[in-house]
């Protein structure tokens, strides 16, 4: 199908129509939107993850596109196309008109529940899906599902190591040079072009070792998961925003880092390193020079992204709250599952402090 008309939801099977796309690509330049936001990233994950057809609401003027949402229709309601591995989710939408009418559709069409996930908080996005679910009268609920941290890219780098502190940059230090004792350490940040399917073998096969591998977190240990990352990486090296990181020794990788790099701002989408260089900490060892890069480069912000850990807090300046949004009507049904969210969460809290005695 060639168009969007006005408030109107197409459901579309992957890859998306091309006119669609291509209207939905120039409209997310237009509302400069995080990568997250624009079709690749949303068609690659639907392809890999949502087993279904994603849907897409628009809102026109004058016949151009100047809001979009996609989503999943789903028996239980409307959701996010979302998982664990969306680092944000958000509206591309021109003006605060058009992210109303986007929320309010949504709203609309969620006859039993709507549910958006990785919202950021304070958000525009957040604002306009609270104020239409409650302008319909539905039970909302908003919690934060995860803490995402970023180091606000200002001032001067030297400041910023002081920032660090003396102890933590001498060990750091001290860990280079031991490794640099095992053989000519590299450190690279590069766009890799033709050689991009090499670079993400070595890459992947860093990623999923040791722990991420056992535990099933690593990009290899899925099928999908290593489709939906190699088709990412693809996508982002059309858009020109794939940086692939690596440190090497005598040109074996001890670690590595699937980044994009997009409006000033560094997105670490997946990282790993070879347990048998553990005790020379290579991705801290990248980490520092990542952020150094970008100091140099006069980069906005460099994110960390996923779950909150020890080491990103440490390097860290501030931190995203990713919220999930839920909306319930007043009908048997919605009320069965605000009560099921609300009663059902509290009694596991309960459960939890009883355990804890």
């Amino acid at each position: 199908m060639g168009g969007l008309p006005a408030g109107t939801a197409v459901s579309h099977a992957a890859p998306l129509d091309s006119n669609l796309y291509g209207e939905w690509s120039e409209l997310a330049e237009r509302a400069a939107v995080s990568p997250f936001a624009h079709p690749g990233w949303i068609a690659t994950w639907a392809d890999a993850f949502a087993g279904r057809r994603l849907s897409v609401l628009g809102v026109r003027r004058e016949g151009r596109l100047v809001g979009i949402a996609p989503f999943l229709a789903r028996a239980t309601g409307v959701v996010s196309p979302t998982n664990w591995h969306t680092p944000h989710f958000g509206l591309a939408a021109v003006d605060a008109q058009a992210r109303d009418e986007l929320a309010a559709g949504l709203v609309d069409r969620a006859r039993h529940r709507l549910d958006i996930s990785f919202l950021d908080d304070g958000s525009d996005d957040l604002r306009a899906f609270r104020d239409a679910a409650e302008a319909a009268g539905r039970l909302v609920l908003v919690r934060t599902i995860q803490r995402s941290r970023y180091v606000e890219v200002e001032g001067d780098w030297e400041d910023y190591r002081r920032r660090i502190g003396s102890k933590a940059l001498r060990e750091l230090r001290r860990r280079r040079r031991r490794l640099e004792a095992e053989g000519r350490v590299r450190v690279d940040f590069g766009k890799p072009g033709e050689r991009l399917e090499e670079l993400l073998e070595d890459g992947f096969a860093v990623e999923g070792s040791g722990w991420k591998n056992e535990r099933g977190t690593a990009i290899v240990s899925r099928p999908e998961t290593r489709r939906f990352y190699t088709d990412v990486a693809r996508w982002a090296a059309k858009q020109g925003w794939l940086v692939l990181a690596f440190v090497r020794v005598d040109g074996r990788v001890a670690a590595f880092d699937l980044c994009l790099e997009c409006d000033g701002r560094t997105y670490v989408l997946k990282g790993g390193y070879d347990p048998a260089f553990r005790a020379f900490a290579p991705r801290t060892i990248l980490l520092h020079d990542s952020l150094e890069r970008a100091f140099g480069r006069g980069a906005r912000s460099y994110e960390f992204l996923g779950a909150d850990e020890e080491y990103k807090r440490r390097w860290a300046t501030g931190a995203h709250e990713r919220q999930r949004l839920q909306a319930f009507p007043r009908t048997a049904t919605g009320l069965a599952g605000y009560a099921a969210w609300t009663l059902g969460r509290s009694v596991g809290r309960r459960a939890l402090a009883l355990r804890g005695r």
